[in-house]
């Protein structure tokens, strides 16, 4: 080309040089990513396959029907902070875990409850996934193995697929885990369906969600896939899901091993807490949580008015089933019990009901014990309910209380049945 006569011919080329520098370090993350991509699937291990986290067996893959067994002994003999103890601890923690969160149909009122209000077609596909692998135990593995989803799986590595018992809500129910072996493998063998309908449902929701947004790869100002957005669009589905890996955060394994031991679901619990900080943060991310969360939060208000109406509610009363400092927030009685959707979310948001209705009892220390004692304290009583099952349970049985007052021991008739209904059913029984 003819050299520049004049400044404005110069801007222009300065400026072109920038795009085409800008262009090129775009392209140059992309390749990054799409190497990074290709070494995770090769990583990732398909039904009957594992690999162990460790320098020494980079690129191996165990094979047969006792391989993630095989290689979570091997991955737990090699950590040297891996505390034996803490691992039974959490084993009991597992199953009560599964029961709570994964061993129904809970991905329709708990994890995926966001996505019906904000997207209800994403929100139907997934349930389906459910139905469908109830009955197909191939269907998950089908469903992931094809060519559009591969794709999808490929150009969002960092996507958290479910499959196998790799979350802590059905890592009870992985080969190997407390209710595939022993006396209570009878049990799990039951529960296997159900533990391929959770997955698979999460796992469809994930794929279709970012189907729905992969336009949003791309950085609107130089039409390029941007490796940025990829991680946000990522980061924004598995917290919509309420999951992500501990482990890729840097959460040591000391850390994990407590965090389990002490709380019902601590990744689900910084799921939804990074999902809530997205809300007041910028940017892609930001725009996405506000959206959907003020379109879920609509839907559900909506539907909850709708229902309680249903139900024979006058107004007054359908407006305190939505309204967070009612004592009926997103509850209606069936039979003898208050049912409602279990989200996080909900349990935010009673917490600042019910704080905001009265304050007072935030300077209430009382945690429980006594005839006439409940915790009052809004905190105490959210802290309570984030606590894992072995804690809670042993809190309960110490307090004579279960979290919503209700008795869980005596030596007499009734004292058994209390602790049979409150104690051994909420724990052990999948609803």
């Amino acid at each position: 080309e003819k050299a520049p006569r004049t400044a404005k011919e110069v801007k222009a080329l300065e400026e072109r040089a920038k795009d085409l520098v800008m262009q090129a370090k775009d392209e140059s993350r992309f390749a990054d990513r799409k190497r990074a991509a290709s070494a995770e699937q090769a990583r990732r291990a398909v039904i009957g396959e594992a690999h162990v986290e460790q320098p020494a067996f980079a690129g191996k893959m165990f094979t047969g029907p006792e391989a993630e067994q095989t290689a979570k002994v091997l991955e737990e003999a090699l950590d040297p902070k891996f505390s034996n103890l803490l691992g039974k601890v959490n084993e009991v923690n597992s199953v009560a875990r599964y029961f709570a969160l994964a061993g129904d149909i809970s991905t329709a009122t708990i994890q995926l409850l966001y996505l019906a209000g904000s997207d209800p077609v994403r929100y139907a596909k997934a349930m389906k996934g459910f139905v469908k692998a109830f009955w197909d135990p191939q269907f998950q593995a089908n469903y992931l193995a094809q060519p559009e989803n591969m794709a999808i799986i490929q150009k969002y590595p960092n996507l958290v697929l479910t499959r196998g018992g790799s979350t802590e809500f059905t890592e009870a129910m992985a080969q190997g885990g407390v209710l595939r072996k022993g006396p209570l493998k009878f049990f799990g063998e039951k529960l296997v369906p159900f533990q391929r309908g959770f997955e698979s449902s999460m796992d469809v929701a994930g794929v279709e969600m970012l189907k729905a947004m992969d336009h949003l790869a791309l950085d609107p100002a130089t039409g390029r896939l941007s490796a940025a957005r990829i991680d946000d669009l990522t980061q924004f589905v598995n917290e919509m899901r309420g999951v992500t890996s501990s482990a890729r955060l840097g959460v040591s394994t000391v850390q994990r091993q407590l965090e389990t031991a002490s709380l019902l679901a601590p990744r689900y619990n910084r799921a939804i807490a990074s999902l809530l900080f997205d809300v007041v943060r910028g940017g892609m991310r930001g725009d996405l949580a506000r959206k959907k969360m003020g379109q879920s939060v609509v839907a559900i208000g909506s539907l909850s008015l709708a229902i309680s109406l249903l139900m024979g509610d006058d107004w007054s009363e359908a407006v305190d089933r939505i309204d967070p400092r009612s004592k009926t927030f997103m509850t209606w009685k069936i039979g003898d019990q208050n049912v409602g959707p279990g989200t996080k979310l909900r349990s935010v948001l009673k917490l600042i009901g019910d704080s905001w209705e009265n304050p007072e009892r935030l300077k209430d220390t009382s945690i429980g014990w006594g005839e006439l004692e409940y915790m009052k304290n809004p905190i105490m009583k959210f802290g309570r309910g984030l606590a894992a099952p072995v804690i809670g349970t042993s809190y309960d049985l110490a307090s004579g209380k279960n979290i919503i007052g209700e008795p869980t021991r005596g030596l007499d008739r009734e004292g058994m049945l209390n602790f049979g209904e409150t104690v051994v059913a909420e724990n052990m029984i999948p609803i």
